[in-house]
């Protein structure tokens, strides 16, 4: 009967370490596929990956620094509270008089606040139009100069 309980013991604590190393180590893992996938869910095609020509091994994107921003909790308004209205639209589901509107907004923009107001986009659930977003990245590329400088 003793060596019974000492293996069954053995058994419990065997299988405390490993629920215990499951545990902590699948945890962790399931969080990051988890972040990941929320990135990816609403992604813009275009910014997946880089766009920009401009971009050497040490420099980051411009649709980089918009994704690993795209986290943050509250976005930042940049007086452009009425483009809201269109969350949930396409990029293609746009009039030229709306495009003009997302144009007049980008190009008011301080050069030093573009990548926050496209993370500020993506988090509140906008799709820029087609041309808007092209400009945008445009404007992103020759703010940060050559090679990301």
């Amino acid at each position: 009967m003793k060596p019974a309980i000492i293996l069954l013991a053995i058994l419990v604590i065997g299988g405390a370490i490993v629920w215990l190393i499951d545990r902590l180590f699948y945890a962790n893992k399931a969080q990051e596929d988890g972040a990941n996938a929320n990135d990816d869910t609403d992604e813009q095609p275009a910014l997946q990956g880089c766009v920009d020509e401009s971009c050497g091994i040490r420099s980051i994107c411009p649709s980089e620094q918009i994704l690993a921003g795209a986290c943050k909790q509250q976005p930042t308004y940049y007086d452009d509270e009425e483009l809201d209205r269109f969350a949930g639209r396409s990029e293609g589901d746009y009039t030229p008089d709306e495009e003009e509107q997302w144009r007049d907004i980008l190009y008011t923009l301080l050069p030093s606040d573009l990548l926050g107001w496209g993370q500020s986009i993506k988090h509140r659930g906008l799709t820029m139009p087609t041309a808007i977003r092209d400009e945008f990245l445009q404007l992103a590329a020759e703010h940060r100069g050559p090679a990301g400088q």
